[in-house]
């Protein structure tokens, strides 16, 4: 089993993306530390509901990953509760579309907040426990955003770019601790929020991916569980791309 006995703490898997990350962790042996904002609780409660009837080991550990203190106060809760922090994937995310002739720094600053701050926060957060353990796999959820100017995305697509760098400085500075730090880059993935598009406009984009379809949120998992174990031990500071063609 690829994670087998692992602890992994995944940033906003009470549903969509995160969730399905999770579950494929899960699949694979490892413990789960499930982690959303207090507003998701009935659902990220679901969630380790349903892990644990699969018959694993899962918590539900509540806070905001913009909160430095309530993100501290999480991961001190998790290392009691498991004894330690294998694997975090920084998930949590939230988009605003806008263009940036018209943007604000309301929406530039709540993204910036959430898909950044939060997964630089929750980084630092893990890293001593990680470093002292001499073992850690953290995995960035980014974005195709981040690879290509697609119209009407400047606050997302700079928060998933910044996550890049990042990514490449975490894996610099930790590599020799034993701990790897690599990127997701996914394309347009079948969830919730993407699926409350107009029906035209879903049939434009689709139109524009070689592979004629969006992802399932469970190929992105699989891409990250591979990231979150050992079988990626000689891969750091990497972005893996999966937009079923669409950057080509």
């Amino acid at each position: 089993m690829m994670t087998k006995d692992k602890v992994a703490l995944v940033t906003g898997s009470g549903q969509g993306l995160g969730k399905a990350i999770a579950f494929a962790l899960a699949r694979e042996g490892a413990k789960l530390a499930i982690n959303d904002i207090p507003f998701n609780e009935a659902k990220a409660r679901d969630t380790v509901d349903e892990l644990r009837a699969k018959g694993v080991e899962a918590e539900l550990f509540l806070a905001d990953v913009t909160d430095e203190a309530s993100v501290d106060a999480m991961v001190g809760k998790v290392l009691e509760y498991f004894g330690r922090i294998d694997i975090l994937v920084n998930n949590a995310g939230i988009n605003r579309d806008g263009l940036i002739h018209k943007g604000n720094l309301k929406n530039w600053n709540a993204v910036l907040d959430v898909n950044l701050t939060g997964p630089f926060i929750c980084t630092k957060a893990v890293l001593l426990s990680m470093r002292q353990n001499s073992y850690g796999r953290i995995v960035n959820v980014s974005s195709l955003t981040a690879r290509m100017g697609i119209f009407g995305t400047g606050y997302y697509a700079t928060t998933k770019s910044g996550l890049l760098g990042l990514t490449r400085v975490t894996a610099a500075e930790n590599t020799s601790k034993g701990i790897t730090c690599n990127a997701l880059a996914p394309g347009y993935i079948k969830t919730d929020m993407m699926m409350n598009y107009p029906e035209e406009q879903l049939k434009v984009l689709i139109a524009k991916i070689p592979a004629g379809r969006l992802a399932e949120p469970e190929e992105i998992a699989e891409a990250a569980l591979f990231l979150a174990s050992d079988t990626s031990s000689y891969i750091t500071g990497a972005v893996l791309d999966i937009n079923g063609g669409f950057l080509i």
